[in-house]
């Protein structure tokens, strides 16, 4: 199977392989986590951008090279030609180009993650703030920032390479209204909006982050441990939003009411986690 995952990921398959290779993912955590690395990937590849070289590169390389011509630096042999030494001027060119570009990709792709999840964390700060406000409103924002597309959960695994957590329900209490994937910084990443039977709403995301930092900024944090799991906590208005570890990935929820409420979601996430089990 994991010989057809390029091929499914590019959208080569038939029709019947595809539904195969689909059905496969849905219980495979194996193949879903090697899909994952081409969607990583390929989001890299998009990502990359070529940062045009200063306008003073020529003249430093002319210095540069100028000045290896003394014999403390350079001693070529007698025996070469002026066509040899010609040679040996446009290797030493292509080998500073290269280096140049390579040390200017480098600064600028560092640069340039550092910007994206700086401006990640100044984004998500801002749509905390609406949902206190207007569940509704931040949504929108959330979705115009990063891209996202309304999906069901068998697409949501295509997407990501793995079958979300929310794709098993939800607890008792609590109704889809629905599920998104959005391209953000730190991942493709899984969001399901939920209605209490009250009509609030809830936000659940579901991400690959390590840290919690970069998701809830210079916020106030607490931690709980909610059915022996540690959680990471930031109040908002009257609502609490909290984070914490599943599996290999993390699930933050918007909107909860209290640490009473966050412990019952962990345990339902839990217990699922458990029945699905092998």
């Amino acid at each position: 199977m994991q010989e057809l995952l390029s091929a499914y990921f590019d959208d080569e398959l038939s029709s019947d392989e595809r539904t195969a290779v689909a059905e496969h993912l849905a219980d495979c955590e194996q193949c879903s986590a090697e899909l994952a690395k081409f969607e990583r990937l390929s989001g890299m590849a998009r990502e990359l951008a070529t940062p045009m070289p200063p306008a003073q590169i020529w003249s430093q390389l002319e210095r540069q090279l100028g000045g290896t011509r003394n014999e403390e630096r350079v001693q070529p042999s007698r025996h070469l030609s002026p066509w040899s030494h010609s040679i040996q001027r446009m290797v030493a060119v292509a080998a500073t180009i290269l280096v140049t570009a390579g040390l200017g990709w480098w600064g600028y792709s560092t640069w340039s993650s550092h910007g994206d999840h700086a401006g990640f964390t100044a984004e998500f700060g801002h749509y905390l703030d609406e949902f206190a406000r207007d569940p509704a409103m931040a949504q929108r924002f959330l979705l115009a920032k990063y891209e996202g597309r309304a999906v069901d959960a068998q697409q949501a695994v295509r997407q990501v390479g793995y079958r979300p957590a929310v794709a098993d329900g939800v607890p008792e209490g609590y109704s889809v209204e629905s599920t998104y994937v959005m391209k953000m910084p730190c991942c493709t990443c899984v969001q399901c909006l939920c209605n209490r039977t009250d009509g609030t709403t809830i936000a659940i995301f579901e991400h690959d982050d390590e840290e919690t930092r970069e998701w809830f900024g210079d916020r106030p944090q607490g931690s709980a441990s909610c059915n022996g799991t540690i959680c990471s906590l930031v109040e908002l208005d009257q609502r609490i939003a909290a984070s914490w570890k599943r599996d290999k990935r993390h699930l933050t929820v918007v909107g909860l009411r209290n640490v009473a409420e966050l412990t019952d979601l962990v345990a339902w996430f839990d217990e699922r986690k458990q029945i699905s089990a092998p």
